[in-house]
């Protein structure tokens, strides 16, 4: 397959801040399957470097065109807020070509106008949280959510559960599955989360009402049943009133077909649409181990640079070993050397022992080598019985000079 490369992307990028009259920073994280990345506090220095390298005198109106699925809750005012300090005369706007979820909504609140094409995705900012204290099913953290706990206590009212009395026994029942802690812990990352986003709405150059905030923060963080909802732009804009959804298709706009390849590119720099399956490859490649190097977690990219996350996987086969096998070399014994006639005072048992000594001393590396090349053969013809990952050498690299492919 023919992958754009960066000119063709840079092109696409130029060919959008031409229509807009603004400058464009892009933000992709992975959602391959097994090859995930969430949005992270590490990106906040690599967007900055980005604006920095924009001509001060054409930081007036930025872009973020972004696509994820979501991540840390405490990120997006930091970078809503830094666009801010370098646009607070201009417009902060964000383009969305297709996913735009969680944290990445919470992003979007914050902008002055929403780009969406007509497959772009908003999602709910309810929490999930997957911590030390929770729920565990063959020794994995199950992750919980606010809401699923709001429902829980919602459907105890509604069968006739309604005193404090049974509102406790309910409780108590929970807290034997979910720690306290835990629940607690939710709880107040969605409070954050509601505050940011009302906070992140009023940056904007026109803010709504505090009414018509509430409204669309409430709707996204607790009447959206489903944490996987995907929220279209018609949605946004008839259920959630979300007035600073525009169109990408719209005269004022019609930039629908360069979001949309861009986003295409991206999808294929990452092969977003297939899972990466280290294990099938070791199987049908009859291999035991292979190391994928810099495979992509995340990618910042403007007309000047590119920055992009890569991480190197390595991927081992573990052999079944029988629960029986034994390699026990600690009773090697000669048989009886016929010595024929010896010498005066020399016994046939002492010639024996020291014949058996130097046997013993000369053959132990040639013993230990054909040892060890027989269990690396016996190895080889064991079963699978598992595959070990292991993810290093996860950093940002810098292209300044536009060459990334």
């Amino acid at each position: 397959m023919e992958f754009m490369s960066r000119e063709q992307r840079k092109k696409l990028i130029e060919a959008i801040e031409q229509k807009r009259k603004s400058k464009v920073i892009t933000y992709i994280t992975s959602d391959r399957p097994n090859l995930q990345q969430q949005i992270n506090e590490d990106v906040v220095p690599v967007l900055h470097q980005h604006i920095l390298e924009i001509d001060p005198s054409q930081r007036t109106n930025l872009d973020l065109f972004l696509y994820s699925r979501g991540g840390d809750s405490n990120v997006p005012w930091t970078i809503v807020s830094m666009f801010r300090e370098y646009c607070n005369e201009g417009k902060f706007d964000v383009l969305i070509p297709y996913k735009a979820h969680s944290a990445a909504t919470v992003i979007s609140l914050g902008a002055d106008s929403i780009v969406m094409t007509k497959k772009a995705e908003l999602g709910p900012i309810d929490i999930t949280y997957a911590g030390p204290y929770d729920l565990t099913k063959e020794n994995q953290r199950l992750p919980i959510n606010v809401e699923d706990v709001n429902g829980y206590f919602s459907l105890l009212e509604r069968i006739g559960c309604s005193s404090a009395e049974e509102k406790l026994s309910a409780f108590e029942k929970i807290v034997t599955y979910v720690h306290p802690l835990s629940l607690g812990h939710v709880s107040r990352a969605l409070e954050q989360t509601e505050l940011v986003a009302k906070r992140l709405l009023n940056t904007r150059a026109e803010p709504f009402s505090g009414a018509e905030n509430d409204n669309i923060v409430s709707q996204l963080s607790a009447k959206i049943f489903s944490h996987s909802h995907a929220i279209s732009r018609s949605e946004a804009i008839s259920i959630l009133n979300m007035k600073q959804v525009v169109f990408a298709e719209d005269e004022s706009e019609d930039i629908e077909d360069e979001l949309w390849r861009l986003y295409e590119a991206y999808n294929d720099y990452f092969d977003l649409q297939e899972a990466f399956d280290p294990q099938s490859y070791l199987i049908s490649n009859s291999l035991k181990e292979h190391i994928w190097g810099k495979m992509p977690l995340a990618i910042v990219e403007s007309g000047n640079r590119v920055d992009t996350l890569n991480v190197d996987v390595r991927v081992r086969s573990i052999p079944q070993l029988p629960p029986d096998l034994k390699i026990n070399l600690s009773n090697f014994s000669m048989s009886p050397i016929n010595l024929g006639n010896l010498p005066p005072g020399v016994t046939s048992e002492q010639l024996q022992a020291f014949v058996e000594q130097v046997v013993r001393n000369s053959l132990q590396q040639t013993l230990n080598i054909a040892v060890e090349q027989s269990v690396e053969k016996l190895l080889e013809k064991l079963p699978t019985g598992g595959f070990e990952r292991t993810d290093y050498n996860r950093k940002w690299n810098t292209d300044s000079g536009g060459n990334n492919e």
